[in-house]
């Protein structure tokens, strides 16, 4: 498994954010296929990053909805 640091998934969440698909990162330039492709991408980061306990949790799968009624 990579070992991902929390500056790379900044890095790659603020393209993300800005809908940019190409990543300069430590003078190193990465181009994306897609925005799809750098979700999977942040998720499998931030899975690697929790794994490590440095206190982010990895998102929900399946986030459950609860209705009162």
């Amino acid at each position: 498994m990579s070992e991902f640091t929390q500056t790379q998934l900044d890095t790659l969440t603020a393209a993300i954010s800005q809908g940019v698909t190409r990543v300069e990162y430590d003078g190193k330039t990465v181009t994306y296929g897609s925005i799809p492709e750098m979700l999977r991408l942040r998720d499998r980061m931030i899975r690697d990053v929790a794994a490590r306990g440095d206190g982010i949790r990895p998102p929900l799968a399946r986030p459950s909805v609860f209705i009162r009624r």
